[in-house]
């Protein structure tokens, strides 16, 4: 019998051990969309948004025993382009009929919601051609820190909510680049 007992109590917490969280949704930045229309005229339209198959393919990203899934497609490239999609449309800088193509490859997209302090990175090659002409070839890399508490229920749902945080601040270091205003003007 006390066998059983403690099944009963195991199972629903090695059950939750492996559950599945999705990140929060992108939210454009006000200060992303601010530096697109103080560099106006800019124009792109988006290519293609690939995961660097090197490091996992990044269809997920592992939260102490859970896994993070992008809201966006199947892959956190696709969560890239769309956040790229969001703050171009917003700050009138994205036009199909637009003569450059804006694309990236993600590189790396890692959260580690340690105890004490967590961390974010996320790193993507952004390429803008012109026809044929690569006007624009640089890897962007955005790192923050937060508080992490000891309880997973506390930690994991908080690593969701900064996620998108870490995007934000990728693509901030993306439009602070002189060269590529200049590449989608």
């Amino acid at each position: 019998m006390p066998d059983l007992r403690r099944l009963v109590f195991i199972a629903p917490i090695v059950t939750l051990a492996a559950c599945s969280v999705t990140a929060s949704p992108y939210s454009a930045s006000v200060d992303n969309i601010q530096t697109l229309k103080n560099a106006s005229p800019v124009a792109a339209r988006l290519g293609t948004f690939t995961n660097d198959p090197a490091d996992g393919g990044h269809t997920s990203v592992q939260l102490r025993a859970n896994r993070m899934r992008s809201p966006v497609g199947d892959s956190f490239a696709q969560y890239l382009s769309g956040a790229v999609q969001q703050e171009l449309a917003i700050a009138g800088a994205l036009s199909p009929d637009a003569k450059v193509e804006l694309s990236g490859v993600l590189l790396k997209n890692n959260i580690d919601a340690s105890v004490g302090t967590a961390s974010g990175t996320v790193s993507a090659r952004f390429v803008v051609t012109r026809g044929a002409e690569v006007r624009y070839d640089s890897v962007k890399t955005a790192t923050t820190h937060w508080d992490s508490a000891f309880a997973a229920a506390i930690a994991i749902p908080r690593a969701t909510q900064e996620y998108p945080l870490v995007v934000q601040k990728l693509l901030a270091s993306l439009y602070a680049d002189p060269a590529f205003m200049k590449a989608i003007q």
